[in-house]
C-alpha cells in the first residue's frame, strides 16, 4: 500500500467517523428537543394516556379530535423545542452564555406549574404547593449561580446533564406518541346522552323509589356544625320525617369509585377504563370487568321494577345503559388544554392558544340546570317505579351566590350547601304532585363528604372558617317514608356500602321507619 492509499483510508475513515458522530449529535438534540417537549405539555399529557385512561371514562365519546389534536400539539412543541436547542447547540458549542440556564428555568416554571394543577386534583396541600414553588424558585437561582459562580463546572457538567435528563425523558416519546396517534385514528363509540324506552305494562310501579345522591354533602356541615346563619329550612324538614344514620363510613373518597360501590354493594377501590370507555374496577387487588348486571338497577328490573336515572359526571348511559329505561347524564368540567371533543381536529389543534373557555362557575351551572330538568321530567314520568338522581351539589368549586340567587357566578362550597337545600325542596315538591306520591320512598343521601384536604388549597377566607383544620368524613344517608311525621336515628356505624342491601330490601318489599331501624339493627349485629 502506498503512502497516497493509506492516507486516503485515514481521510475515509475520518469522515465516517465525523458522520456517524454528526448523525450521533442529531439524534441526542432530537431525543433533547422530545424530552423539551414533553415537559411543556405535561398537564395536557398526563390526563390523557395514563395507563388507566379515567379520564376518558368522564368524557362524551368519541374524543378522537381531542387526541389528534393532543399529538399534532405534542409533535410541534417537540419540533419547536428541538430547533431552539440546536441554534443553542450551534451558536454554544461549549456551552459559556447562560442560555441553557434560562431554558432550563422555562421548563421549571411549566413544569412546576403543572405539577401543583395536577395536584389539586388529588388533593395536594398548600404547603405541597408552597414547596413545588420554592423547589422553583431555588432552581431558577441555582442556575444563575451555578452560571456566574462555576463557569467552568457549568459547561463541563451541569449542561450535560441537564441535557442527558432531557434525552432520557425524550425517549418516552417512542411510546406516548403512537398511543396518542393510535387513539387518534381508532373508532370510538358514540355515547348517547339521553334515551328513553318504553315500559312494559307489566312493569308500570304500584309505588316507587326516589333515591337521590347530593355529589359531597357533609354530615357535619348540614346538621353537626352548620355555620351560624345559614338556614337550611328543606334539609331540616326532610330531617325532621326522616330516618337518619348520623354515623356513616364512606365507601370510597372519589365519586367514581364511590358510586359504582354503592351501586354493586362491594367497595372498589380504584376504576380504570380501556379506550372504548368500558369500565373495569379494583376489589380486594384483584381488577376485574365492572359487572353492570350485579347492580341494583339490573336487580330492580330482574324484580320487576322500571328504572330511570339522571347522573352527573359517570357515564350512566353507557356503563348501565342496558338496565335502564330512562338515562340522562352530563359533565361538562374541561379538559387540560381547553380540547373539546365536539370541536373538529383543526380547532383542538389550536385549542392550547385559546382562550375563550367558560369559567367552571357556568360549566357547573350549566350541568345542574340540565340534570334539575331531567329529574323534573324523570319524576313527572310515573312509569318509572326505581328512580336515581345524581346531581352536582354542593360539590366545588361554587356556582350559586345566596345573596342574589344567580347561578353561573364564583361561589363558594357553602353557597352550594344553600342550593342544594333549595333543590330538595324543589325535587320533594315535584315528587308531591304525582299519583303515586303516598307510596313513594324517598332516600337522600351523599357519596362522601366535603373533602377538604382536596379543596383546601382553593378556600376562601369563608370556608376555611368552617372547615375549622378538620375532615369530617361522614356522607350523608336519611330515608323518608310515605307519611313518615317524625324523626329516628341510627346512631351506630354504618359502612355507605350497605346502602345498596337496604335499598334491595326495598325493593322487595316496603318498609317503615321502625323496622328500617330493626334491619340496620341486625346489619350492625351480622358485621360484628
Amino acid at each position: 500500500m502506498t503512502v497516497a492509499d493509506t492516507v486516503e483510508a485515514q481521510v475515509r475513515t475520518d469522515v465516517q467517523s465525523i458522520t456517524s458522530t454528526s448523525r450521533q449529535s442529531q439524534l441526542t438534540i432530537w431525543l433533547e428537543g422530545c424530552g423539551a417537549g414533553i415537559l411543556l405539555m405535561l398537564q395536557e399529557i398526563w390526563w390523557n394516556i395514563p395507563p388507566y385512561h379515567t379520564d376518558l371514562y368522564h368524557r362524551f365519546l368519541p374524543m378522537n379530535t381531542v387526541f389528534g389534536g393532543l399529538a399534532i400539539d405534542l409533535i410541534l412543541a417537540c419540533l419547536l423545542c428541538t430547533g431552539v436547542i440546536w441554534l443553542i447547540n450551534r451558536f454554544d458549542p461549549t456551552s459559556k452564555t447562560p442560555l441553557w440556564a434560562v431554558i432550563a428555568i422555562l421548563l421549571v416554571i411549566q413544569t412546576s406549574k403543572s405539577i401543583v394543577r395536577i395536584g389539586l386534583w388529588y388533593g395536594i396541600s398548600k404547603r405541597f404547593g408552597a414547596l413545588v414553588t420554592l423547589i422553583m424558585l431555588a432552581c431558577i437561582v441555582g442556575a444563575f449561580l451555578v452560571w456566574l459562580l462555576k463557569r467552568s463546572w457549568y459547561g463541563r457538567k451541569a449542561v450535560p446533564a441537564f441535557r442527558g435528563f432531557l434525552a432520557a425523558l425524550g425517549i418516552c416519546i417512542l411510546w406516548m406518541l403512537p398511543q396518542l396517534i393510535y387513539m387518534a385514528i381508532r373508532p370510538e363509540p358514540h355515547d348517547i346522552q339521553k334515551f328513553v324506552r318504553a315500559v312494559p305494562p307489566a312493569r308500570v310501579p304500584q309505588r316507587r323509589i326516589v333515591w337521590i345522591l347530593f355529589d359531597e354533602l357533609s354530615q357535619d356541615q348540614v346538621f353537626d356544625h352548620r355555620q351560624p346563619g345559614m338556614p337550611l329550612p328543606q334539609l331540616d324538614q326532610f330531617r325532621s320525617q326522616s330516618v337518619m344514620f348520623s354515623d356513616m363510613q364512606p365507601a370510597g373518597y372519589f365519586t367514581e369509585d364511590v358510586v359504582p360501590s354503592l351501586l354493586w354493594g362491594k367497595v372498589v377501590a380504584e376504576i380504570r377504563s380501556d379506550l372504548r370507555g368500558n369500565l373495569s374496577v379494583e376489589t380486594s387487588k384483584r381488577w376485574q370487568r365492572f359487572p353492570a348486571q350485579q347492580t341494583l338497577f339490573a336487580d330492580a328490573q330482574r324484580e320487576g321494577w322500571s328504572t330511570g336515572t339522571a347522573g352527573w359526571y359517570n357515564p350512566y348511559c353507557r356503563t348501565y345503559g342496558a338496565s335502564l329505561d330512562w338515562c340522562a347524564w352530563v359533565a361538562r368540567f374541561s379538559i387540560a388544554g381547553n380540547y373539546l371533543p365536539e370541536k373538529p381536529l383543526l380547532w383542538n389543534i389550536s385549542a392550547p392558544l385559546i382562550r375563550d373557555e367558560l369559567p367552571n362557575s357556568v360549566e357547573h351551572s350549566k350541568d345542574y340546570t340540565d340534570l334539575m330538568r331531567w329529574s323534573h321530567e324523570l319524576i313527572d314520568d310515573e312509569k318509572i317505579g326505581f328512580v336515581f338522581l345524581h346531581l352536582p351539589l354542593p360539590h366545588p368549586g361554587g356556582f350559586y351566590d345566596p345573596k342574589t340567587g344567580k347561578l353561573g357566578v364564583a361561589g363558594t362550597y357553602l353557597g352550594n350547601l344553600v342550593l342544594t337545600d333549595l333543590s330538595l325542596g324543589q325535587l320533594m315538591q315535584w315528587i308531591s304532585e304525582t299519583k303515586l306520591a303516598s307510596k313513594t320512598t324517598v332516600i337522600v343521601c351523599s357519596d362522601h363528604s366535603w373533602r377538604v384536604p382536596q379543596w383546601r388549597s382553593r378556600f376562601s377566607q369563608e370556608e376555611e372558617k368552617a372547615a375549622d383544620g378538620k375532615f369530617d368524613t361522614r356522607p350523608v344517608l336519611m330515608v323518608h317514608f310515605p307519611g313518615e311525621k317524625t324523626p329516628e336515628v341510627v346512631s351506630k356505624p354504618f359502612p355507605a356500602v350497605n346502602e345498596h342491601d337496604l335499598i334491595e330490601s326495598l325493593l322487595h318489599q316496603p318498609m317503615t321507619a321502625t323496622g328500617l331501624k330493626d334491619w340496620a339493627r341486625g346489619k350492625a349485629t351480622h358485621l360484628q
